[in-house]
Order: structure tokens, then C-alpha cells, then sequence
């Protein structure tokens, strides 16, 4: 949506690509194609149902293979400061975060809600993302097929992470989702609010004015309901909400 959006932002994506390039720049998924347990090794385990031991082994093969590009991303602290061309790697992270998800007018007047230290989240999503997107790593999700594609191979996983509802493998993977503390929640959904939290935080100036904008379009909208709505997205971005 940022990128899609806001012409500067994409111009600065554009240069963070580049850095993928550089000799100093950690590139996570660069050898994923590698780590990937074999397509004859996936069937074997999901015909075993042993799914568990199947995601252990390949977590395995990219810590083990991957410690150096780990270290990097999960501790702004550990990344090399006197290394130009990380410098500029993070310095274009940044820049990303300042233009493309804080509001056009607030940032005139040099007001920042969203910053590189209080969203360390979207500092991740970014590394992660735009590593992917360079070594031509894309989800597949449609009603055929669940899977990766990387560098040209699609790795079909749709039996590996797609159960039917009311199954007791849907039960089974409900629970331990709701065990480890994650919400259930719709692709769809997530799609929706992303969309009305950028929309109320970054294209507008709040809630109250986006829904001002989308009066006489099909579905009525309250600011209220929209903030509410919207709240986890602010949480995850570190956004200072008055509430």
C-alpha cells in the first residue's frame, strides 16, 4: 500500500533493493531454494504427519545456515556501523519508514508518528520483504494451492498448512495457534484493517476524515469504530494513540 501509493516511496524501496547487491548487506533468503527440505522429503513427512518435525527440520537448516543474517536483522545494535554500505542499507530503512507511513502534512511540519525506533516490527517486515522480494520469493494463496515460489520453483504446500474446517487437523492447528498466543483471524481481515489503518494514518489525517471521504460509497463509517478497528495495527506500529 505505501509503496503503491507514494511515488517517493517506491523510488526509495527501489535503492534498497540495490543494497542486496553490496558485498556488507545481509540477504536472508538469498539460498532459501537451499534450505528447503526437498519436494520428494515434504510428501514423505506430510504422508507420515509429521508436520512438526518437517518445519523443525527446515528452521534447522536456516539457523544453522543463516546465523550471520539473524544476528544482523533481529538487533539493530548488531549491525556493523562503520560498514558504508550497511549504512546505507539502514539509512534507506529509515528514510522508507519517514516517507511512507507517516502523513504528507504532519511530516512537513516535521512531526514523525512513525519512526524506526518506536516500530522495530516494521523495521523487520521491511528487511524481510524487501529480501524476498529481490531474490523473486513470492507466497502463493489461492483456493488451488498454498506454497512458495523462489528463484522460479514453486513449492507446493498446501497440504502442509491448508486444512479443511471442522477437520480435526483444523481443530488440532486452531489450538496450537491459540496456545501460542496468536488471534485467529481472516486473510481478508487483516487485507481490510491494514488497508483503513494506512489509509486513516498515513493518506489522511485520522480516522474522523477518512470516513469523510468515503461518505455516499457503499458502507457507512463511524470514526469511532474505525479507531477501535484499527488499534492493533497502531500497537504493532508504535503509533502514539491518544487513548
Amino acid at each position: 500500500m505505501a509503496l503503491a501509493s507514494s511515488e517517493e516511496a517506491s523510488v526509495i524501496y527501489k535503492q534498497l533493493l540495490d543494497c542486496y547487491r553490496l558485498h556488507g548487506v545481509p540477504n536472508l533468503f538469498s539460498t532459501f531454494n537451499v534450505e528447503m527440505p526437498s519436494e520428494d522429503r515434504c510428501k514423505e513427512q506430510i504422508k507420515a504427519s509429521n508436520i512438526d518435525g518437517l518445519f523443525s527440520e527446515f528452521a534447522d537448516n536456516v539457523f544453522n545456515n543463516k546465523s550471520r543474517e539473524f544476528a544482523y536483522w533481529f538487533g539493530d545494535e548488531n549491525l556493523e556501523t562503520d560498514n558504508p554500505d550497511i549504512r546505507l542499507y539502514q539509512g534507506l530503512i529509515t528514510e522508507l519508514i519517514n516517507t511512507g507511513f507517516n502523513n504528507q502534512l504532519e511530516r512537513n511540519r516535521g512531526v514523525y508518528k512513525i519512526t524506526r525506533e518506536s516500530s522495530p516490527l516494521l523495521v523487520l517486515a521491511i528487511k524481510f520483504y524487501s529480501s524476498a522480494d529481490y531474490n523473486h520469493m513470492r507466497y502463493l494463496g489461492n483456493e488451488r494451492i498454498v506454497g512458495l515460489k523462489i528463484l522460479g520453483h514453486t513449492y507446493d504446500l498446501t497440504k502442509l498448512v491448508k486444512t479443511k474446517p471442522g477437520s480435526r487437523k483444523h481443530r488440532d492447528q486452531t489450538k496450537r495457534f491459540k496456545k501460542d498466543g496468536f488471534t485467529m483471524c481472516h486473510d481478508e481481515k487483516i487485507v481490510k484493517v491494514a488497508t483503513r489503518w494506512y489509509y486513516s494514518r498515513v493518506k489522511y489525517s485520522g480516522p474522523k476524515e477518512f470516513c469523510d471521504k468515503m461518505k455516499g460509497k457503499e458502507f457507512t463509517f463511524d470514526p469511532s469504530n474505525i479507531s477501535n478497528e484499527i488499534k492493533p495495527c497502531d500497537e504493532a506500529m508504535g503509533y502514539p494513540r491518544k487513548d
